[in-house]
């Protein structure tokens, strides 16, 4: 056991304060730490790849980073089991050497298993990785002794739960995730005037993501499919570009604008007149999916909020967006019609000039998920995950906190919108609870395994203390 003052997240948006910490190398490790604190506050982290409250906690903290055995059975080709520490890349590294892979990535890959799923991680065009989930074996109390014991939840709503657990039903020390043959993408890119041509090509590119460009306000559309063609003999080429360009590039270009100018009309130069044309379109390029559907996002510190909306709520959402940040972007004083009832309409005056956004926003599908609470779940229509994402500065982050608190608190009311559990939220926990119809299936699972709350943070127990009222 060691005692380090401060844990940060990437973001350096949380803070953590344990009373004891742990990085325990075996389950039965796991066991003892736990009959060692009984009654005490604990909780697991995994690489802090989150922005919310999630990952917080200042009682017992358990870094379950040396658990990372992957056990693949040659025999059979549709499932994997990975410990809770074990990296999506590493997973993803071991099933390629077997001609596997999962059927589900999300942006990057360096958050662990567990940390993954705890949050509902997804990719765009399938569901989440939670949906994939087949077993979760679990560290917790017996209700009956008090001693800590392992068991594994593999059916019915605890299932469901446990997709999408947010740490709440004990200690994850290993995943059972589906996977698949491995497989090929073929990707290209492609700039549109309209949300309705992008959506169009859906059916033709059922992977595809789009992003926003803001201040130039058109769509560049990443369109993506799965096929059985070799890979293009150009795709060495075609990563370098992308890292060098996108992953690299653009955000040293975002950084120096925001750093050294950090002025609203440089990014509206930024993104109407240089950044559209450094993109190549129309290049047609295959390559292993592992390569294709991830990025190197994590590489410069940033926060992020995402918003999730079903497709019917889709345009209005990008609309409503769209003309909260062209005010937070400017002084004037005239603001558009957005149908606000009066404080909000003084809230959406407050937000003038206080803040550039200064990023593409992504939007990703996401079809619903078997679970109970991810943010996926309870729906047949497919989602739609918008994210807005910000490099200011730590300590520069009021402008950006303010315009997505407000725009999380009136897209909750007027889309019914979901947030990330693991991005920035800010909403209430009844606000948040509030929109899935099963959530208090959760609490009462979440009840039963943890009675006494202490596999809880403040805001877990805030989260699952309430009645709710799903809409």
């Amino acid at each position: 056991m060691t005692h380090p003052t401060t844990i940060e997240n990437f973001g350096r948006s949380i803070r953590l304060h344990p009373q004891a910490y742990y990085e325990p190398t075996t389950e039965q490790e796991v066991l003892t730490i736990l009959d060692r604190h009984r009654g005490e506050q604990i909780r697991a982290i995994g690489r802090l790849h989150s922005w919310s409250e999630a990952p917080g906690g200042d009682g017992v903290v358990l870094n379950l980073k040396h658990l990372q055995q992957i056990q693949v059975d040659p025999g059979d080709a549709t499932a994997v089991v990975a410990g809770a520490g074990c990296q999506i890349k590493t997973l993803v590294g071991q099933l390629k050497r077997q001609g596997r892979t999962l059927p589900s990535l999300g942006l990057i890959n360096e958050q662990t298993i567990a940390g993954a799923i705890s949050t509902g991680t997804h990719g765009s065009g399938r569901h989440s990785l939670s949906h994939y989930v087949l077993a979760v074996r679990v560290a917790r109390y017996d209700a009956a002794t008090g001693a800590a014991v392992i068991d594994q939840i593999d059916q019915g709503d605890e299932l469901l739960a446990a997709r999408c657990s947010l740490g709440c039903l004990g200690i994850v020390l290993s995943v059972t995730m589906q996977c698949r043959p491995a497989y090929r993408i073929e990707e290209h890119l492609r700039e549109y005037a309209t949300l309705e041509e992008v959506l169009e090509a859906e059916a033709a590119y059922p992977l595809q993501q789009f992003f926003v460009t803001p201040w130039r306000w058109t769509y560049l559309a990443q369109h993506r499919r799965e096929v059985t063609g070799a890979r293009s003999w150009l795709a060495p080429l075609y990563r370098w570009y992308w890292f060098l360009t996108i992953d690299l590039g653009l955000h040293l270009i975002v950084l120096t604008t925001l750093r050294v100018f950090g002025s609203f009309w440089a990014a509206r130069i930024l993104f109407r007149r240089i950044i559209p044309h450094s993109v190549i379109r129309g290049w047609k390029v295959t390559d292993d999916s592992a390569a294709m559907l991830v990025m190197e996002h994590e590489l410069f510190r940033h926060i992020e909020m995402e918003v999730f909306v079903t497709r019917e709520h889709l345009p209005a959402s990008l609309q409503f967006v769209r003309s909260v940040l062209t005010v937070a972007g400017s002084a004037s004083k005239d603001l558009p019609d957005l149908s606000l009832d009066k404080p909000n309409q003084d809230r959406l005056a407050e937000l003038r000039g206080c803040y550039g956004h200064h990023y593409p926003i992504c939007i990703r599908r996401v079809m619903p998920d078997q679970t109970l609470i991810s943010m996926a779940s309870g729906e047949t229509s497919d989602w739609y995950a918008i994210s807005l994402i910000s490099y200011a500065r730590p300590t520069e982050r009021q402008g950006f906190r303010q315009v997505m608190t407000f725009l999380a608190a009136t897209m909750s009311r007027r889309f019914n919108a979901r947030l990330h559990w693991g991005k920035f939220c800010p909403l209430t926990a009844a606000e948040l609870a509030s929109h899935y119809s099963r959530f208090r299936d959760f609490q009462t699972i979440c009840r039963q395994r943890d009675p006494g709350g202490v596999f809880r943070n403040k805001w877990m127990t805030e989260l699952l203390a309430g009645q709710t009222t799903p809409e």
